[in-house]
């Protein structure tokens, strides 16, 4: 069935990342109530009404209200609109959501924190460094805060920090000082002028040992920021386990280390494990044991799955049961 699913309109449906795998850790039943905080395409949904399908809901939340569009279109078209609530809300709000809809506690919750094709290719918002596009990289459309308002208006010093912290780019003061420059004489308006600023800030000796695009790290470092997506990674998680029933399980795929690692501490310490530094005479981490860790060891794609899907190539899946 999933197979199907996933041969079918490849180049028209978005192809959820590792499903299989989401499919066997959340063990879903009919009629469980599941909250997929990054709706996207709609693909890991769409699987997933056919498991809790005809008694079960879907509660499908993204902040992209073009993503919400597309994916309540391809529900409809599938006839599996009517299980599932389609809102345009941010994940980290899933307390209210769930008290909007009146529903008390989640049997699964999955998390994809990875952009979608849609977003990638069609949304024009700037998010590819391989496009000459507006720079925008909002998720929600209507917020001020913008990737062209903090690349021109940050301080040199605020630009360093958050291309070191969120894209941990060696380069990070050439970078943010040649922006600075630039913007004097030129506002940076499009993601093809950031992309030529960060190439001319690499010393060429350097250049030839770049792993991947020399703008990747950046563009996500803007992103980040734009999105405030690591503070609401962790509150999330937190949130979230707190309306699970017990024996509910929460999954989370990220695609960067920056997630991987709070999703990893997140989820150590609700298992129990304090991870504060040795020698600590208190304990001030919050170590508290709610559940268990499903995952002794990340999931990462199969090479079958990546050769069919590349862009699911940086996916680690990790899955926490709730106890």
């Amino acid at each position: 069935m999933i197979d199907d699913y996933l041969l079918m309109n490849c180049e028209e449906f978005h192809i959820p990342v590792l499903v299989k795998e989401v499919m066997h850790l959340l063990n879903l039943k009919k009629g469980d109530i599941v909250f997929d905080g990054t709706l996207g395409g709609a693909g890991h949904t769409i699987v997933m009404t056919k498991a809790i399908a005809p008694t079960g809901k879907i509660i499908g939340v993204d902040l992209d209200s073009q993503a919400i569009s597309t994916a309540t279109s391809k529900l409809k078209s599938l006839g599996l609109l009517k299980y599932v609530f389609v809102i345009n809300d941010n994940f980290v709000n899933v307390v209210n959501i769930l008290k909007k809809l009146g529903i008390e506690k989640l049997n699964a919750f999955l998390l994809d924190l990875g952009l979608s094709s849609i977003q990638i290719e069609k949304s024009g918002r700037g998010f590819s460094y391989l496009k000459n596009e507006k720079l925008d990289m909002r998720f929600n459309p209507l917020q001020k805060l913008s990737a062209c308002n903090v690349v021109n208006e940050y301080t040199e010093d605020k630009l360093r920090e958050i291309f070191f912290k969120y894209g941990e780019e060696k380069w990070s003061g050439r970078i943010a000082r040649n922006i600075v420059e630039h913007r004097k004489a030129k506002s940076v308006k499009y993601t093809s002028e950031l992309v030529e600023i960060i190439r001319e800030s690499i010393p060429n000796s350097f250049k030839y040992r770049i792993k991947g695009h020399p703008a990747k790290r950046i563009f996500q470092a803007v992103r980040i920021e734009v999105n405030s997506e690591l503070e609401n990674l962790e509150k999330v998680i937190t949130e979230g386990l707190e309306v699970m029933e017990k024996g509910a399980r929460m999954a989370v795929i990220s695609y960067h280390s920056l997630e991987d690692r709070i999703v990893k501490k997140k989820f150590e310490i609700y298992a129990g494990k304090c991870i504060c530094p040795r020698g600590f005479p208190v304990c001030t981490c919050g170590a508290a044991r709610l559940g268990r860790v499903l995952t002794k060891k990340v999931i990462r794609p199969e090479s079958d799955e990546i050769k069919k899907n590349p862009r699911s190539k940086g996916a680690k899946l990790r899955v926490f049961e709730k106890l």
